[in-house]
């Protein structure tokens, strides 16, 4: 374990995958932040096309969410959109993408999940083998606090003391028991106070919220009305 400072010499892949429902400014907020933390060379945004956890939301056409993302990373040359999700049959498994990247790029991968949704880790596909794969940058989320990831079953020798102390701008690393290469961060940044559920029930108040590009993306095509 460790609460090293920022590797800026590090080589790697970010991996930011969601449904985009619909991607917004705290989407590239985290990424960005991740890409200088660690030093990565890319961050690749991943929609999902059929989510087995999103199962039942309104979500617009992966076509639709795949667009919004285009623009809304189209003026960073760091970050690039896979389509890898969309072009599968069935359900996207967060697994099953990992290993297809891992084929694909050299350099390591770094998953990116908020510490919300990484609470449900166990729930996922063959997550005991996804957690070996590459290493996991669990981003703080309010009212979500580090230390229950502890709690988790997967990850029950985790030391609950370091999480719980964290602050904004600090890193606590564990290596994975099973598989040494594969590390698991977690990274406490800023909180900003912006979410896709918001966005949707309010988008004339949360346009701020909003690459400038995506808005009138959703405005033109009648999104969310």
């Amino acid at each position: 374990m460790s609460g090293d400072a920022p590797d800026n010499k590090t080589r790697g892949i970010g991996l930011l995958g969601g449904t985009f429902n619909p991607i917004h400014n705290g989407h590239l907020y985290i990424a960005k932040a991740v890409q200088r933390h660690f030093g990565l060379d890319r961050i690749l945004f991943i929609p999902s096309a059929d989510p087995p956890h999103k199962q039942g939301s309104n979500l617009p056409s992966a076509h639709h969410r795949a667009e919004m993302v285009r623009l809304a990373i189209a003026d960073d040359p760091d970050f690039d959109l896979c389509d890898i999700e969309l072009t599968r049959q069935g359900h996207s498994y967060s697994i099953e993408t990992v290993e297809a990247l891992g084929q694909t790029f050299p350099d390591p991968l770094f998953f990116m999940i908020g510490m919300d949704a990484f609470r449900e880790i166990a729930t996922w596909k063959d997550p005991e083998r996804l957690l070996t794969l590459c290493h996991f940058v669990v981003v703080s989320r309010a009212d979500f606090p580090f230390e229950e990831a502890a709690s988790i079953p997967l990850l029950s020798g985790l030391d609950r003391a370091p999480l719980k102390e964290m602050d904004a701008g600090t890193r606590v690393s564990y290596s994975h028991p099973v598989a040494p290469g594969a590390v698991l961060h977690f990274l406490s940044l800023p909180p900003m106070p912006v979410s896709a559920s918001h966005i949707r029930q309010n988008l004339a108040a949360s346009s701020a919220c909003l690459p400038a590009a995506v808005a009138s993306y959703i405005l033109r095509h009648g999104l969310y009305t």
